[in-house]
């Protein structure tokens, strides 16, 4: 008989696993890991980069030498580490070195503005910040002298740990000390190991910003290794066997957390630097066989499309990940079309859930779902205005989690930490802010942001709905759903629609707009129709994949 407060009990009976049994979590922080496997595999690769590979033995070299760099510079446990970069070796070896001295990792997305970059870095209260030559050049000089904390920039050229050359700056700037990674990180030092509790905050995690000004989560080892652990039952990491293939940002916490669940079962870890590289992250797949493989939903279609990923081998992957955004069934049959079938799950969560909440396992996957909820996390469906009545099963609500993943809360910022995080029932949920359903299996299905559930004559439209169905036309390569204020209808919203096609096809407008009209008569009502459609070059995405609707509502 199936609970009626949470059905997936079952669902992981019949899976022959145990929802109440959380695994057993070492008490080792990211360091911890990367100092192990320096003795245990010392010659297995850790990180690859532009064909450049780095071994776990020389990782944990480069990690103290990056320390003792830090300490130099006067850092010490506690203080921050700002990391504005993409993915290098640069960034994987400057947050282990932080993890090794106690100190606390924030990453500032390359994309930001100086504005940004002073809100964050001052917040956060960043001592080093790490960056780019490129973005020293252009983003960073205007940010000195107007972030009180910030003492040093060391500045790295992108092949500065794999070439060893690099290009030289040296200067001091507004009180601020600006050096060259190249330069600067010593040859050969002692080694440095700061006891570091497993509650204590290892990464300080902004949110993007949708709703007011970027929050930053702050996050502990024991929150994103228990995570990895909870994920791991699904996914079934073998320590020393896996090569991970992730075009994730790292500067966002999905590839964050892909990273540390690589570096702690002694992954090898290919660094993509530019995701939309597409010919390149095919070639670093075709020269090492990823075993897993992570992606979002558009870089997975953008994969799809390339010959040459069409015709690897994949005889040795094990599964594709995807998170961040829905995948419609069409594009997931395509990829498994391409990869083999039985090998994809889907993850859902938050930068405040370190961040997977929910995993659609490939074992027992659910169409159109994000699957059931890890062990040890609860998940209800709420009313979302009270945020806490409990709505009736298969009815939508606000969708809030329970669990060790959950942040400690939001750095210096109170009031917004309460709102997130509540306690009912003896227990803290973390309320989302995404509208769902649950099954009687205990699946969720993820409807909408709550920001972004329109309402057209008192009826709510789900943009994920709408966006899923045009999805299915073949020659629409992407989609997405947004709503304007309907003027004549106070309360209410346009439901608009933007269309990128495919690039063959060269039909008039007015033919798709017509082929459009019949096709909504047949697959939805009336009122989730579009009012008003746009054919757009390409949709715009956000840094890490997502499609972008905060830049398609300026444009509506």
């Amino acid at each position: 008989m199936k609970s009626d407060t949470r059905p997936w009990l079952s669902t992981y009976e019949s899976m022959g696993y145990d929802w109440h049994t959380l695994p057993e979590l070492p008490e080792k922080t990211l360091s911890d890991y990367v100092r192990g496997y320096a003795e245990q595999f010392p010659d297995r690769e850790a990180l690859v980069f532009l064909g450049h590979a780095m071994s776990y033995r020389q990782l944990d070299e480069m990690a103290d030498r990056m320390a003792a760099l830090f300490v130099a510079q006067g850092a010490k446990a506690g203080d921050v580490l700002g990391l504005q970069m993409p993915n290098t070796p640069q960034y994987v070896v400057a947050f282990i070195a932080a993890a090794r001295l106690g100190m606390v990792s924030t990453s500032i997305s390359p994309l930001m503005t100086p504005p940004e970059i002073i809100h964050q870095a001052s917040d956060a209260r960043v001592k080093i910040l790490m960056t780019l030559m490129p973005f020293w050049q252009t983003s960073i000089p205007p940010v000195l002298g107007k972030v009180e904390s910030l003492s040093t920039v060391i500045v790295s050229g992108p092949m500065d740990l794999v070439s060893g050359q690099g290009e030289s700056v040296e200067e001091s700037r507004d009180g601020v000390n600006v050096m060259s990674l190249h330069d600067h990180l010593p040859s050969s030092v002692d080694l440095v190991d700061t006891k570091v509790a497993m509650d204590e905050v290892l990464y300080l995690q902004y949110t993007g910003g949708t709703t007011g000004m970027p929050k930053g989560a702050r996050l502990s080892s024991f929150n994103l290794f228990i995570n990895n652990l909870q994920a791991n039952v699904f996914y079934g990491y073998r320590t020393g066997e896996e090569t991970v293939a992730s075009a994730f940002p790292l500067f966002h916490i999905g590839g964050a957390a892909v990273l540390f669940n690589a570096l702690r079962t002694a992954s090898t870890f290919l660094l993509i630097p530019d995701p939309r590289d597409i010919d390149h992250f095919v070639a670093e797949m075709q020269a090492r066989t990823p075993t897993v493989l992570a992606a979002v939903p558009a870089l997975y279609q953008m994969l799809c499309g390339n010959e040459t990923f069409k015709s690897l081998d994949f005889s040795g992957l094990r599964m594709a990940i995807s998170g961040a955004a829905p995948f419609a069934k069409e594009e997931v049959q395509k990829l498994e079309s391409v990869v083999g079938a039985g090998k994809f799950c889907e993850v859902y969560g938050m930068t405040e859930t370190s961040p997977v909440i929910t995993l659609n396992p490939a074992s027992h996957f659910k169409e159109a779902h994000v699957g059931i909820p890890l062990p040890g996390t609860d998940v209800r469906i709420v009313d979302a205005e009270d945020g806490t009545r409990p709505m009736p099963q298969g009815e939508a609500g606000e969708i809030i989690a329970s669990g060790p993943q959950v942040m400690q809360g939001y750095l210096a910022m109170p009031e917004a930490s309460r709102k997130a995080l509540r306690v009912m029932d003896g227990q803290t949920w973390m309320h989302t802010g995404d509208i769902g359903v649950m099954d009687e299996d205990g699946f969720i299905r993820v409807c909408d942001r709550s920001k972004d559930m329109l309402i057209v004559g008192g009826y709510k439209v789900f943009s994920v709905e709408v966006e899923s169905k045009v999805q299915s036309l073949p020659w629409v390569a992407m989609c997405a759903v947004v709503g304007r204020p309907d003027h004549d209808r106070p309360g209410n919203d346009v439901v608009q629609l933007y269309i990128q096609r495919m690039p063959d096809n060269q039909a008039s407008e007015s033919d798709l707009k017509a082929e459009l009209s019949t096709f909504y008569k047949a697959n939805m009502s009336p009122y989730k129709v579009p009012r008003e459609v746009f054919f757009i070059d390409a949709i715009p995405l956000t840094s890490v994949g997502k499609i972008d609707k905060k830049a398609l509502r300026q444009t509506a």
